[in-house]
């Protein structure tokens, strides 16, 4: 059994005695002897002080003070030693264990303190002993249950169980991917805080901090020099030096689980990019016929194709956001890495299918992209050429540029005629005129919304206002201009119109 004031208490070999008694489970980690008038300065928490107050025979020398500093060093508790100078424990120790409940043993001079020692070191070399065996055998268990059909989910499982604590499992993101008890769920939106403040900076450390009152392991994932998701543990007590390395037998049973998901992305990778390179290529039929061979789903037609750049540090973030991008993977996206610095996808025309992709901009800092007009299947190659020249003409961050608006805007030198301005100001005189009889500028309102793509939260943003005042404004312009702004093509009218008038 652990080394606690009962173990030693029970031992009828000691005939040690309780005068101020203490919780039954106080743990000793060990056995100090000293006569010193303040040993606290060698004394660690934990530890059983033994003396015989050879040094404090006046009727009271301080006893108080002295259990105070014991107490406030978190020592085990005070074992006397009656016989060699006092015949019993002096009653001003006693009165002040009992003021400041600390525990207070009798030692009998017939005891020797080598054999309290002995004992307290016999019962710790047992118990980090069996905590040793059961480290062994949760290991083993945590093996078995990493080659079971439940694979990761009972790892996390079995982990649980062992430690006595709730585990989660997040992907890179802090994204929940399991966790166990069920219970352990309701610290995730937590834990994905801690995550993104703690591992901004230095992604590869363990951290150990405490949450909502409980101790928290938080130990990174490593897959070739990259994190690949995170193993959090958390319960009242800190983990011991034996209970940490049975989590960090789980985290090298979890990467390995993340090394057979790398490969297989990566093959998934290989195939994506061959089919994409054939029909970006000109070869449409021969890539629609490996992606039915390489069971790789291939988008309908209309096609758009996007261009999508990032620094090359973050060139892979980019790429695994359009991969794991809910959208793009229901439209059967094709997403493949091209040249050092870009990431293509072709996607089927479909609602929504820009927003998308600009979104999974914003998921990587100093990206940004270019797409096309949607075309049919035999038009791709062209569609990518001008996809990609107007990538490398709006080299402006954060931002997705349709090759029509870039066109456009191009044309304006050609526009600024007396018709053009002309057509303008007949198009934007119905925002015009509610602007003379109400405080709202639609114009501005327009303006910034097409400025940003159409995004509404990003323009919401931009605008200082909440995402459902702007919808609203817009509903209010579609129904003013008689147009639908989610047209492109209206969209681009307006952009122009907007254009010639802030240059005329």
């Amino acid at each position: 059994m652990p080394s606690s004031l009962s173990f030693l208490l029970a031992r009828r070999d000691l005939a040690l005695k309780a005068i101020v008694p203490a919780e039954p489970d106080r743990p000793v980690c060990r056995v100090h002897v000293s006569e010193l008038d303040d040993p606290t300065p060698y004394l660690e928490p934990g530890e059983l002080l033994l003396t015989t107050g050879l040094q404090r025979t006046e009727p009271d020398p301080g006893w108080d003070g002295y259990v105070a500093r014991l107490a406030e060093r978190r020592a085990a508790g005070l074992g006397f030693g009656v016989g060699p100078a006092h015949g019993e424990i002096p009653g001003a120790l006693v009165e002040a264990a009992r003021r400041h409940g600390f525990p207070l043993i009798e030692v009998p001079s017939a005891t020797p303190f080598i054999e309290i020692s002995k004992a307290v070191a016999g019962a710790v070399a047992r118990d980090e002993q069996q905590g040793l065996l059961g480290a062994v055998q949760a290991q083993y268990n945590l093996t078995r249950g990493a080659l079971s059909s439940g694979g990761v989910r009972e790892v996390v499982n079995r982990l649980a169980r062992a430690l006595d604590c709730w585990i989660l499992l997040l992907d890179p993101t802090g994204s929940l991917r399991c966790g166990a008890p069920e219970s352990a769920r309701k610290h995730a939106a937590r834990v994905r805080i801690e995550i993104d403040r703690l591992y901004t900076a230095d992604p590869q450390r363990s951290v150990a901090l405490t949450m909502a009152g409980e101790s928290v392991a938080m130990l990174p994932l490593p897959v070739h020099g990259r994190i690949g998701g995170f193993l959090v543990a958390g319960r009242a007590t800190a983990l011991s030096p034996v209970e940490r390395s049975v989590l960090t037998t789980a985290v090298g049973l979890l990467s390995l689980d993340l090394y057979g998901r790398w490969d297989l992305r990566e093959a998934d990778r290989r195939a994506h990019s061959a089919v994409v390179q054939l029909a970006v290529s000109g070869h449409c039929d021969l890539a629609v016929r490996l992606a039915e061979t390489l069971a790789v789903p291939f988008p309908d037609p209309p096609l758009r194709i996007a261009v999508l750049g990032a620094p090359h540090e973050q060139l892979p973030d980019l790429l695994q956001a359009a991969e794991d991008h809910q959208a793009l993977r229901m439209m059967s996206a094709l997403t493949a890495s091209h040249e050092p610095d870009m990431v293509l996808v072709v996607l089927s025309e479909a609602e929504g299918e820009t927003t998308s992709l600009e979104e999974v901009l914003m998921h990587v800092p100093h990206s940004r992209g270019a797409v096309s007009d949607p075309a049919p299947m035999n038009e791709l190659p062209d569609a990518w050429r001008r996809a990609r020249a107007v990538f490398h003409a709006s080299p402006s961050s954060g931002r997705l540029v349709l090759a029509r608006d870039l066109a456009a805007a191009g044309l304006l030198k050609h526009l600024r005629t007396p018709d053009a301005a002309g057509w303008a100001g007949s198009l934007l005189e119905p925002l015009d005129r509610h602007a003379n009889r109400s405080r709202l500028d639609l114009v501005a309102t327009l303006h910034v919304f097409l400025s940003h793509n159409g995004l509404v939260d990003a323009s919401a943003s931009a605008l200082g206002i909440h995402r459902h005042t702007l919808r609203y404004r817009l509903n209010r312009i579609a129904e003013l201009l008689d147009c639908e702004l989610d047209d492109p093509t209206v969209r681009a009218e307006l952009w122009i119109a907007l254009r010639l008038r802030e240059q005329s």
